[in-house]
């Protein structure tokens, strides 16, 4: 829940859960003498058909905690492609784990956008949330204004506006705060896509 990543099958899923439970219980076995956290034994010899189980709490801790760390670690790297920028580092290039370019560009510039829309119509705001489905492009700019043929803006009322698939997205442009506002004055326009 916490990576954003190409969606997966319900095989996908349980492949994926049992690698894990795999690892964790490989790591956290030695610690707890070769034990598992739930087993059950004989009440006493008088009874050898009459089990109880026993329920080792630390053990259960310990998965959980290690369960935590590990998938917000795995998140973590998943949703910010670290390990793909260690091993870029170091000179190794792979493709990174992120789900598309959409999701490239938009954790990497985040900020002041224009938004360019059939017809030539054009939209200004600061990025404050975009989809990270595949082939879902969707943003939300907040203090957004439209932008006419003239570079003139007229302010959005309210908090922002949210652009989704059906607005024809055509171009996303990152600009540094006020771009817009120097095009304007000195008459330039910003290059078309």
């Amino acid at each position: 829940m916490l990576a954003v990543r190409r969606k997966q099958s319900e095989l996908d899923k349980i492949v994926e859960a049992l690698l894990f439970s795999l690892v964790f219980y490989l790591i956290t076995l030695p610690l707890f003498g070769n034990t598992l956290p739930l087993s059950w034994r004989a009440l006493d010899a008088k009874h050898p058909d009459v089990f109880e189980v026993v329920v080792q709490w630390k053990h259960l801790a310990t998965l959980a905690g290690l369960a935590l760390v590990l998938g917000i670690v795995y998140a973590s790297n998943i949703n910010y492609d670290l390990l793909a920028r260690l091993l870029f580092k170091i000179g190794i290039r792979i493709r990174g784990s992120r789900v598309n370019i959409w999701n490239d560009a938009l954790e990497e510039l985040e900020g002041f956008v224009q938004v360019g829309l059939p017809g030539g119509r054009r939209v200004i705001g600061w990025v404050r949330d975009f989809s990270d489905e595949e082939d879902v492009y969707e943003l939300f700019l907040e203090s957004a204004a439209w932008v006419d043929k003239d570079g003139h803006q007229q302010p959005i009322d309210g908090p922002g506006i949210l652009l989704t698939k059906e607005s024809g997205i055509e171009y996303v442009t990152f600009l540094h705060e006020g771009e817009e506002h120097e095009n304007e004055e000195t008459g330039n326009e910003p290059p078309a896509p």
